[in-house]
């Protein structure tokens, strides 16, 4: 079987082909912090409430790795941090050089956003706020519907970036332990039956190999 024939590969690229137009569609200057957000989340496959809770402490840049321990969500306009809910979310998710950079762009400007509104800077800041409070999820759900009809796109959900880092590793060839590890599953099992469908149909494959004994 070749591989424009796999349905499960069409499905991958088309995930990935999407979120490669949306982020080509992230490079004007005040929308940095979205940039930064988005591509976090597509290259690391991290929820959305493990990367608002994420401080400048949780990022060690000498290892490459961002901390995993914690969650944050919005309740009647209130934030809470909560562990999060399996000890298998609880990871290290090591990170690509260029992403980092791009962090350290974003802290730069964050900074100066902090001097300019007159508050506290600090590591323990988080990495995604840019006012006072941490922002909610809504904040970036929105944009990222704007920014999807900018592009003239079919909108993308904050969850479909999850998607699509994972198809981005199957199509690498990595394999069910280290893409279940990544995502903090409970177990491999949890991620065939979620992302199951992205993976390639081994069966078909096996079978094509049987006409080589013909």
């Amino acid at each position: 079987m070749h591989y424009w024939t796999d349905p499960q590969y069409s499905k991958r690229l088309l995930s990935i082909t999407k979120s490669r137009h949306f982020k080509h569609l992230l490079d004007i200057e005040e929308e940095f912090l979205f940039k930064a957000f988005y591509t976090t989340s597509y290259l690391t496959g991290m929820r959305c409430g493990e990367m608002l809770a994420l401080n400048w402490t949780d990022l060690d840049k000498f290892r490459r790795e961002i901390n995993v321990y914690k969650s944050l969500s919005f309740n009647k306009g209130e934030y809470k941090i909560t562990t999060p809910k399996t000890k298998n979310s609880i990871r290290r998710i090591s990170v690509n050089p260029k992403l980092i950079s791009l962090l350290d762009q974003w802290k730069e400007k964050q900074r100066k956003l902090f001097e300019q509104l007159n508050i506290q800077y600090s590591e323990n800041i988080y990495i995604f706020q840019y006012k006072d409070l941490p922002p909610s999820k809504d904040v970036f759900s929105r944009r990222i519907k704007k920014i999807c009809e900018r592009g003239s796109i079919k909108p993308i959900r904050l969850h479909d970036l999850r998607h699509s880092h994972v198809a981005l590793l199957i199509h690498q060839k990595e394999d069910y332990a280290t893409i279940k590890e990544r995502l903090g599953h409970a177990s491999i099992k949890t991620t065939i039956d979620v992302y199951g469908h992205l993976f390639p149909n081994k069966q078909r494959v096996m079978a094509d190999r049987l006409d080589d004994l013909l």
